[in-house]
């Protein structure tokens, strides 16, 4: 792209021109909720290249209480995150200009959330999302999550870390502090210590770091992450092809908010957090693409290998789309934030170009004959991950095994419709999508069964966060997964997959609160669910 072509995008998207989510400036006054009563990280989501996440048990909660209140000024809010967005877009653009390489002076942004386990102590009601009621743990054993030693055939336990487990000190929360270097997150986290000195025991931290270039946006397994987003109607401006939802399915109590009627009223503006640590194998996924690649005539060496890993997640390692480029990557669609979402799946329903088992079409089929886009716009939801642990060998880590991985987050106003039902009825259901036929090249093959129940037929797993939940009680090496249709000359062709890539460390789900109400909690106002006197 050139200096030309990049200064026009950024100067028409008034934001960096890069990111998925554009804030709309300024925003549909009908949306229904100020920007400066919803938590920036839920929209339009940090710019970052450091977080730290603080999870925290209440020790004394009148203390807690006051301490929050005092602390609420720190609180990033949407209007907030735009700003800094738009500091970052001024440096920018006198870059290109210049030919310059300054550095936009971002502050520290913070965000609170809580689980349910905090809002029973602090006598808050019911928010109106019985998994969040629940918590990650009882969703365990349905995502998948592979058991600990100790579990039976009645008594599951997920192989989580301690901390996630430890009864004696609940998770009552966390507040995330992101950064742009280490000693800005230093005294971030030095703020967070002294705000709740007397209230909150942290009970561990878990720190995240964006990859350096050329990596930079990439998880471990070498994929660009966070490409597809969602653009919330009358909050984000939307880029060609990018999904769009209306802006109650990721904030609480506004249109498209499944649950709207049932929100109680302080609830407006919050969301709820998601929260995954998933630690991966990136040798194991390696060695699987270079045992299996998927070679074509003219082929250099390890494109095979790469083309493996493409089909896999339905994207190039650059981000650039199976569906727009099935044969070889694309870098300049890759970086072309006008193209790199701008398809539908239409041109390769007969799968020549991505498999139906494709990591991103597996989580949004976009255009299906089975999907309408009605239904997929309600299972949307904000994902802002981040990296942790050392960097791969190949770009100056340690050798060796290492704990890294990902520190999934994702927004949703709903669990049921947002990440619980993506993970459990699209990633680790071998039958999604439903019952249809599909014409490959050689003719029609029906490769999807018409009955259900059958967990041996079907297109098969997401072969990336795809569990087999059948078998969560089976060690690490022992259960299997699987995947059809990734030639298209072949489409029942099924390829083994005999290990899992990533491993669920620990989670749970936490209530992302508006200003307003963090303001009711320091103030101990009333909060009652919706219906309760």
């Amino acid at each position: 792209m050139s200096a030309q072509t990049k200064l026009q995008l950024a100067q028409e998207s008034e934001t960096p021109e890069n990111r998925s989510i554009v804030p709309l400036i300024p925003p549909d006054p009908n949306v229904g909720v100020a920007l400066t009563n919803v938590q920036g990280d839920v929209y339009p989501t940090f710019p970052k290249k450091y977080e730290a996440f603080n999870f925290f048990t209440i020790t004394n909660a009148d203390a807690f209480r006051k301490d929050l209140g005092n602390f609420q000024p720190s609180i990033t809010t949407s209007a907030d995150t735009i700003n800094i967005l738009q500091q970052i877009q001024q440096v920018r653009l006198v870059n290109i200009k210049n030919n310059t390489k300054d550095l936009a002076q971002v502050p520290n942004q913070f965000n609170i959330a809580f689980s349910q386990a905090a809002l029973t102590l602090l006598n808050i009601g019911d928010i109106g999302d019985p998994n969040f009621k629940n918590g990650m743990l009882s969703d365990a054993n349905a995502m998948g999550d592979l058991a600990s030693a100790s579990s039976t055939s009645t008594n599951y336990v997920p192989r989580w870390d301690q901390g996630w487990l430890d009864p004696k000190n609940p998770i009552h929360g966390v507040i995330a502090v992101a950064s742009q270097d280490p000693d800005s997150l230093a005294q971030g986290q030095a703020l967070v210590t002294s705000s709740f000195s007397s209230s909150i025991k942290v009970s561990f931290v878990l720190n995240g770091k964006v990859r350096d270039d050329p990596m930079k946006g990439h998880e471990y397994f070498g994929f660009l992450d966070g490409v597809s987003q969602p653009s919330m109607n009358g909050l984000v401006k939307p880029h060609q092809g990018q999904l769009t939802c209306d802006p109650g399915v990721i904030i609480h109590g506004l249109a498209g908010d499944p649950n709207q009627s049932d929100r109680p009223s302080w609830a407006l503006g919050g969301s709820i957090l998601a929260f995954r640590q998933l630690q991966q194998d990136v040798d194991g996924f390696n060695q699987f693409c270079q045992s299996q690649p998927f070679t074509l005539s003219g082929d250099q060496p390890g494109e095979g290998a790469a083309r493996r890993g493409a089909k896999m997640f339905g994207r190039w390692a650059s981000g650039c789309p199976l569906d727009l480029s099935p044969a070889n990557d694309n870098t300049s669609i890759a970086e072309n934030p006008e193209q790199n979402n701008n398809f539908n799946y239409s041109s390769g329903e007969d799968l020549t170009r991505c498999p139906v088992t494709g990591h991103i079409r597996k989580m949004a089929p976009r255009v299906s004959r089975m999907i309408p886009p009605s239904h997929l716009a309600g299972h949307l939801i904000v994902r802002t991950s981040i990296p942790y642990g050392p960097e791969v060998p190949e770009f100056g880590g340690p050798p060796g095994p290492q704990d890294r991985g990902l520190l999934f987050t994702s927004y949703q106003s709903t669990l049921i419709m947002g990440f619980t039902f993506i993970q459990e009825t699209w990633a680790n259901n071998v039958q999604f999508p439903f019952g249809k036929d599909l014409d490959g090249p050689t003719g029609n093959q029906q490769l999807i069964p018409e009955t259900q129940g059958d967990l041996t037929t079907g297109p098969g797993y997401d072969p990336i966060i795809g569990a087999n939940s059948e078998s969560v009680l089976n060690t690490l090496n022992g259960r299997t997964r699987f995947v059809r249709g990734e030639d298209p000359n072949n489409l029942n062709d099924s390829i083994t997959i005999g290990q899992d890539w990533i491993l669920a460390r620990g989670g749970e789900y936490f209530w992302v609160p508006s200003l307003n109400a963090v303001s009711m909690i320091a103030s101990n106002q009333p909060m009652p669910g919706n219906g309760s006197s």
